[in-house]
């Protein structure tokens, strides 16, 4: 069944209007925003400083709230963006959005790309009451589903040694090299966990460079989400099982041709079909695996709280250390050689705690 401009059995209520069906003035000015002005520029006009994730998500939130103002309010179409959003229907917009059942981290989410799509649609404007309806919201904010970290960093940490040193037991090279490259993808996720395209996509020499005797994930800020450069060291106890990894079994996946066979390049993460480890497999791998040895599936984007979670209840005079392990931006973290040196200091806190905790566990 085909649910026309607005793709395949999607409920009208809940499609995001895509840019081609906005009102004509919205869409020149959105284009023009993402358009370059010289051939000077890089790939964008005002939105350059945007990621493409980030300008896709807020073009999302506003054809979102274009929809619901076609179905409930469609002569307000007529005017111009920054007479067009007002109190009055922003918090009919909210109350629209509840009734559909959505979670108040969703509205909060939309609120947000609303109020960046006005930054470029009506830029001269104030729109301070969607912040107000938005601490509003906030204040009640109850979290969709609990985030329950009843599995700390060290339970993951031993499964994750497990599976490696269980691997070198393994009569087949094949069943051998999965097993160890998912023991290490859980083993790093652990000590450094990235967001989840940033950990998949790690590449040999880019990413992940050998330098002075040391591996580094090494980050430019186009690759990461707060536009920062961020660089830390692996921990001296990992890189052993890493270079196993690289010396022994990424080459028996490289070898394979299977079925779904692509050129993986210098991927570090290599699927048993010979090709790079999509995002989405690592993610099924890490949920499955996680949740059948701990009887909870820990996705990747779960480990970064599962680290804050760590520190906050085994080490918390180091939890300052998190944000900057985590890549997030602080008031004292603007400048990019303190963030590097941060990241790596929190990250050899992390790493030492979680250690101490196998050591007490086993002990």
């Amino acid at each position: 069944m085909s649910g026309g401009k607005y793709g395949p059995k999607k409920c009208p209520e809940r499609a995001c209007a895509p840019v081609e069906l906005w009102p004509d003035g919205d869409r020149a000015i959105w284009m023009a925003a993402i358009t370059p002005t010289s051939i000077l520029e890089e790939a964008g006009g005002e939105l350059n400083h945007l990621a493409p994730i980030s300008q896709t998500k807020t073009a999302k939130g506003w054809g979102r709230f274009i929809t619901y103002l076609r179905i409930h309010d469609a002569d307000c179409l007529q005017l111009p963006p920054n007479e067009r959003v007002t109190l009055r229907r922003v918090r009919a917009y909210v109350r629209h959005l509840q009734g559909l059942g959505n979670s108040s981290a969703t509205i909060l989410c939309r609120l947000q790309e609303l109020s960046d799509a006005l930054k470029i649609l009506a830029p001269d404007d104030s729109f301070a009451f969607i912040n107000r309806i938005a601490s509003q919201i906030r204040a009640n904010h109850r979290p969709a589903r609990e985030k329950h970290n009843r599995v700390m960093a060290d339970e993951v940490a031993s499964l994750a040694y497990k599976r490696m040193e269980e691997a070198e037991a393994s009569d087949s090279a094949i069943d051998a090299a999965v097993q160890y490259r998912d023991g290490l993808i859980l083993l790093l996720l652990v000590n450094l966990p990235l967001r989840r395209k940033n950990f998949a996509e790690l590449t040999i020499g880019e990413s992940l460079v050998h330098r002075q005797g040391q591996w580094f994930i090494s980050l430019t800020p186009a690759q990461t989400k707060t536009h920062a450069h961020f660089e830390a060291a692996l921990h001296p106890g990992l890189v052993s099982w890493l270079e196993t990894y690289l010396a022994q079994h990424r080459p028996v996946l490289l070898a394979r041709d299977g079925r779904w066979k692509n050129d993986p390049g210098e991927r570090l993460w290599i699927s048993k079909h010979g090709s790079a480890l999509t995002q989405m497999a690592l993610y099924d791998r890490v949920t499955r695996l996680t949740g059948e040895a701990l009887g909870v599936s820990i996705s990747p984007h779960r480990f970064r709280d599962m680290a804050a979670s760590t520190i906050a209840s085994h080490a918390p005079e180091y939890i300052h250390a998190a944000a900057p392990l985590l890549g997030h931006t602080t008031l004292r973290t603007t400048e990019k050689y303190y963030r590097q040196a941060r990241a790596q200091e929190g990250q050899k806190r992390y790493v030492s705690t979680v250690e101490k905790l196998r050591e007490k566990a086993n002990g």
